[in-house]
């Protein structure tokens, strides 16, 4: 296959009129000539009174927003909500845009804004670090500890609508942003039939705010369930709009559960029980093991993407996850996520393959570059990292809302009321579900060497795809290997031969000589396989309130964090994580016989 995956999506077309960013195939600015920042808190915020709501909010807030354009009123909303609301409330906020902004015009406006709004700028900047590739879909972001999530959704407006509704999680907006260019320039995104999803995908009393007072806007936000009125403007516009959503419609909010329960105190375990313990839900963790045994207690856990070459869903899921899962890390255990590059190195049966991944990937943003290293293309993951996964579990279960019990129940899966179990027991929890889980069992071994090292070993690159090799202070570590239900029993010395021989051929590729190395350490782990190379996320449709975060492979720690929160927030009724076509690809139902 050639050509860019059918996923990727062109960027903003952006020009720059006197410090503003301009949409030239829109014919529109993106805000205010005279002051964007006080026109979109006059309409966004203080249009539906956010500031005053927030005081008052103890639990979920959640913001739509139609357009997210540069990020400008997000930012404005998320410093607003951790200014005025309690430590107890929480901001989802769920936007849509088409036409991504890129890198250097984001940060272009964040030098325009430094002089006056310097934090504002900073939190730009520390965006475009994070922002999502340019591929349909969505796109989470967890930021302040866990208080803010960005639900970020690049496509037609219209089939994210559809598709947040469709998502079974009962979610909806307490307040909507109607953020996109004027109705004459880019009227996709102010049809009636757009506006007839908002009555639906709001709750009870829902607000909105909106610079375009046009008649045919008035007139569809009528027609779908708004109650809309015309106040006056911030300088430079005369007039507003503002919204509300007529008694008697709206989503009321779903139950949350009461409990959960999960079986597997490994990382997708600790993972889930921190992402439900973060929005205060009682959580028991049961494992007849400590905590991070087996391939959970990797100590030094590299996460990074594997592309596919395919046009399936596979290649976004995994990108979606490497920046939802990063940040997620970041929210959850500062400190103990450690970003460093990754090189992925061209295959020596398959030497074309990256090449060809590259051409796929290569217009969908930032989040990867080719890299010049040995023969043939390469590819550099410059946000990529690791982790020392028991301290990480540790990290995640050290929690008041999270209790440890060291068995597993033999009993039936049924949740009872208010109740869900998660399965997360890695290989074992084929003989848990009632649904075929044609699992696997993979031995890996790692093995630790110590040597002198430069001053910047921390800041080598993670070389990956002949093995892989992360450098440490005082060493390397170097592996791993593949063999298929191996027994998860000591070191095999052949494996370590093995290992030493790819650290070997990394350190010459990086032109680093071996320095005498010793081996210090080896640690061996059994991955829990699955046959189509995705994990199995989500809701067993026979057991209500039964969910499943099991088969990570070696990749635990790019999809662990994604599962947590797909299925927290699926169960807590919150925005979608991803859309239907990636839960049909993670359903744990989909080896079941039609």
């Amino acid at each position: 296959m050639t050509g860019a995956h059918p996923r990727v999506l062109s960027p903003a077309r952006v020009a720059w009129e006197d410090g503003v960013p301009v949409a030239p195939d829109y014919g529109d600015i993106y805000f205010s000539r005279s002051d964007g920042v006080a026109e979109s808190t006059a309409v966004f915020l203080d249009g539906n009174d956010l500031p005053q709501r927030w005081q008052q909010t103890a639990g979920d807030f959640c913001i739509g927003e139609l357009g997210f354009g540069t990020g400008l009123s997000f930012l404005l909303a998320r410093a607003s909500f951790l200014s005025a609301a309690p430590a107890s409330a929480r901001l989802h906020f769920v936007s849509f845009e088409r036409h991504p902004l890129a890198s250097g015009d984001r940060l272009r406006l964040a030098t325009q804004l430094a002089p006056g709004h310097p934090q504002l700028a900073a939190a730009l900047q520390d965006f475009d670090a994070q922002a999502p590739p340019w591929l349909q879909g969505w796109h989470r972001l967890t930021l302040d500890g866990g208080r803010v999530r960005l639900a970020l959704y690049y496509g037609n407006a219209v089939c994210g609508l559809e598709d947040w509704a469709s998502g079974g999680n009962s979610s909806a907006a307490d307040a909507w942003f109607l953020d996109g260019f004027a109705p004459a320039r880019n009227p996709e995104l102010w049809t009636s039939d757009l506006f007839a999803h908002l009555p639906t995908l709001s709750r009870p009393g829902a607000t909105l705010g909106t610079f375009s007072v046009a008649a045919a806007v008035r007139g569809a936000l009528d027609a779908s369930g708004f109650e809309v009125e015309r106040v006056s403007g911030p300088a430079g516009k005369r007039q507003v709009l503002r919204g509300r959503l007529r008694p008697g419609l709206g989503r009321p909010a779903p139950p949350r559960p009461q409990q959960v329960r999960i079986l597997g105190a490994g990382l997708a375990g600790a993972c889930c029980a921190a992402a439900f313990a973060a929005r205060g839900v009682s959580v028991v963790v049961a494992d007849p093991e400590p905590p991070a045994t087996g391939a959970s207690g990797n100590p030094w856990a590299v996460m990074h993407p594997r592309l596919p070459l395919d046009d399936g869903p596979r290649g976004p899921l995994q990108a979606a996850a490497d920046g939802g899962s990063r940040s997620w890390l970041t929210a959850h255990a500062p400190g103990v996520w450690q970003p460093r590059p990754v090189i992925q190195l061209p295959e020596l049966r398959r030497p074309d393959r990256l090449r060809r991944v590259l051409e796929r990937y290569q217009d969908s943003g930032a989040w990867l570059a080719a890299a010049a290293i040995g023969d043939g293309t390469a590819i550099r993951f410059p946000r990529a990292g690791w982790a020392d996964l028991g301290r990480l579990v540790a990290t995640l279960l050290a929690n008041d809302h999270i209790t440890l019990h060291e068995h597993r129940s033999q009993a039936p899966l049924q949740p009872g009321a208010g109740e869900i179990i998660i399965v997360a027991a890695g290989a074992e929890s084929a003989g848990l579900l009632p649904v075929p889980a044609p699992l696997g069992r993979m031995r890996g071994q790692l093995t630790r060497t110590r040597r002198p090292m430069p001053a910047d070993a921390a800041t080598l690159p993670i070389v990956t795809g002949r093995g892989h090799a992360l450098a440490l202070a005082d060493g390397w570590v170097c592996g791993a290997s593949y063999i298929r239900d191996g027994a998860a029993d000591g070191p095999s010395v052949q494996e370590s031969e093995d290992n030493l021989a790819r650290l070997a051929h990394i350190q010459a590729l990086l032109g680093i000589g071996d320095g005498g190395s010793e081996v210090c350490a080896e640690f061996v782990g059994i991955r829990c396989t699955v046959p189509d190379r995705s994990p199995l996320i989500g809701p067993v449709a026979a057991v209500p309130g039964l969910w499943v975060s099991t088969g990570h492979a070696s990749a635990g720690l790019l999809t662990c964090p994604l599962a947590a929160e797909l299925i927290a927030a699926a169960a807590c009724g919150e925005p979608p994580v991803v859309d239907a076509e990636l839960r049909a690809l993670l359903a744990p139902d989909r080896f079941a016989t039609p």
